[in-house]
């Protein structure tokens, strides 16, 4: 886990940064994805999610 620098004002200032890497069933056609720890252990070692029901990033609020 990392730490930064962020302004005060900055909500997301209280949670921690991860290094994730994610994998596709398929690369031409994905319907799931599955994020897991880069290089640091966790407690949680992968999530799997289904790609219909995922989010984007910049979607979220």
């Amino acid at each position: 886990m990392s730490v930064q620098q962020t302004p005060s004002g900055d909500p997301l200032v209280s949670y921690p940064e991860f290094g994730l890497s994610c994998l596709y069933d398929d690369d031409d056609d994905p319907s799931e994805v599955t994020v897991f720890p880069g290089e640091e252990m966790s407690t949680t070692e992968w999530v799997t999610a289904d790609v219909d029901s995922a989010v984007a990033l910049d979607e979220l609020r």
